[in-house]
C-alpha cells in the first residue's frame, strides 16, 4: 500500500518545528498538513478536530510533558491506535519514549530520507490499524444485532432487555451450555390432520399463524421463553435461561390462558371453516441443559433432557382442551400455596423407565373428543 505523504494530517505537540521544517520544505515539495498544539489539553481537543494520521510530541518541552502525554494517548481507547512519534534532542530519552508506548523515536539529527521512510511505514501501519478497527467494529455491530435478534425471537421483551443489558450474561447464554432447573411446557394443536385434509395449504398457513401468534403472545406475557415451534407444536420454558422461582405458577397460568383464549379462536375457526380443533398441553419440571444445538451451518438455542421428553409425553396424553402435568409441577404449585383443584390421573408408564410417573390434570369444563391418527411412542 502506497502512502501519499502530502495528504498526511500531522499534529505536532511542542517545539517539533526544527525536524518538521526539514521535511515540509524539502526539495521534492513534500508538504504535510501540520497542526500545532502548545499544551496537553490543546492536543486532546485537537485530536477530535483534526483526526491526525500521525502525532509528534516534543519530549524536551517541560511545559508539555511530552513523554507523559505519549503515555496518556496510548492508554486511551480513542487514541491508542494513532501512531505517536517522540522527538528529542537526546538519544538517551529513547527508552523513556518506548516505555510510554511511542511507536517511534527520532532525534533532530536523523537524516531526511530515513525519517521519510519511517513516517511512510507508520502511515501504512496507521491505515491498517484503522481498517482493522473498522472491520472489528462492523463485526461487533453485526454480532450485537445478531444477539439482539436471537433474544427477541425467543424471549419476552422485558427478559430480553434484561439479558441484553448484561453483555457477559448474554455471551454466557449464547456460548455456554447451562444446566438448570426449569418448567417445560408443550402445547399441541388437536385436529391438525383433519384441518390439513379439509383445507388447502394457503388456507392452513394463516390459521397456524393465528395459533402460534396467540400462544407466543401468552408465553411472553407470563415471562416464558419459546424454544421450539414446528408443525403444530410449541415448546416453552420457564426459569430458563434466567431463573424464575415462580416458574411453575407462570407455566400453569400461561396454560390456563392458552386453553381459554384458544377455545374462543377455535369457535371462530369452526364458524369460518367448519373444522373441530382443540389444544392439549403437557407440563413438567426438572433439570434441563440449555445451549446451542446444531451444526456450523445452522444452530438453534434450545433445552434438552429427560424433563423435556416427559413434558412432550404429557402433552400427548392430554385431551383437547386439557393440561396434564407431573407431580413435580403439582408439588411446586402446592409449595407456593396455589390451590388449583388438581385431579390425580392413572400413572403414566414410559418405555425405558422402571417406574411410572404420577400425573394430574384440572377437570375440564367441556370435554372434546377429536380423533388424531395414532402416533408411535418414542423409544
Amino acid at each position: 500500500m502506497t502512502v501519499d505523504l502530502q495528504e498526511l494530517r500531522v499534529l505536532a505537540a511542542g517545539d517539533c518545528s526544527p525536524i518538521l521544517s526539514r521535511i515540509t520544505h524539502g526539495s521534492n515539495g513534500t508538504a504535510f498538513k501540520v497542526h500545532t498544539a502548545t499544551s496537553a489539553s490543546e492536543v486532546l481537543s485537537k485530536l477530535e478536530e483534526v483526526s491526525p494520521d500521525l502525532v509528534f510530541v516534543d519530549a524536551d518541552c517541560m511545559q508539555l510533558s511530552g513523554i507523559e502525554l505519549c503515555r496518556v494517548l496510548k492508554e486511551q481507547a480513542s487514541t491508542m491506535l494513532v501512531p505517536v512519534i517522540v522527538v528529542s534532542r537526546y538519544s538517551r530519552r529513547r527508552l523513556d519514549a518506548f516505555s510510554a508506548g511511542a511507536d517511534d523515536f527520532v532525534t533532530r539529527q536523523v537524516s531526511r530520507d530515513v525519517f521519510l521512510a519511517r513516517i511512510e511505514s507508520l502511515a501504512r501501519i496507521s491505515s491498517a490499524r484503522r481498517k482493522a478497527a473498522s472491520e472489528q467494529l462492523t463485526e461487533e455491530i453485526r454480532r450485537g444485532e445478531e444477539i439482539r435478534q436471537t433474544f427477541r425471537r425467543y424471549l419476552s421483551p422485558p427478559l430480553a432487555d434484561k439479558i441484553l443489558g448484561d453483555i457477559r450474561l448474554s455471551n454466557t447464554i449464547l456460548t455456554s451450555d447451562v444446566r438448570t432447573r426449569a418448567v417445560v411446557m408443550f402445547a399441541d394443536l388437536r385436529g391438525f390432520t383433519g384441518i390439513s385434509e379439509r383445507l388447502r395449504p394457503h388456507e392452513v398457513v394463516p390459521l397456524l399463524n393465528e395459533y402460534f401468534s396467540l400462544l407466543v403472545e401468552i408465553t411472553f406475557h407470563h415471562g416464558g421463553t419459546v424454544f421450539h415451534m414446528a408443525g403444530d407444536c410449541l415448546m416453552v420454558g420457564f426459569g430458563v435461561p434466567l431463573e424464575q422461582e415462580d416458574g411453575s405458577e407462570r407455566a400453569f397460568k400461561a396454560a390456563q390462558e392458552m386453553l381459554d383464549r384458544f377455545a374462543v379462536l377455535a369457535e371462530r375457526w369452526k364458524e369460518r371453516h367448519q373444522i373441530e380443533t382443540g389444544l392439549g398441553i403437557g407440563i413438567n419440571e426438572g433439570d434441563v441443559v440449555a445451549g446451542n444445538v446444531g451444526s456450523s451451518a445452522y444452530m438453534n438455542y434450545t433445552i434438552i433432557g429427560d424433563t423435556v421428553n416427559i413434558a412432550s409425553r404429557l402433552c400427548q396424553r392430554a385431551r383437547a382442551g386439557e393440561m396434564v402435568f407431573s407431580r413435580a409441577v403439582k408439588d411446586s404449585l402446592d409449595t407456593r400455596g396455589l390451590n388449583i383443584g388438581a385431579v390425580e390421573l392413572p400413572p403414566m408408564t414410559l418405555r425405558g423407565r422402571t417406574s411410572p410417573i404420577d400425573i394430574y390434570c384440572v377437570p375440564l369444563d367441556k370435554r372434546l373428543d377429536i380423533a388424531e391418527p395414532a402416533v408411535p411412542a418414542p423409544p
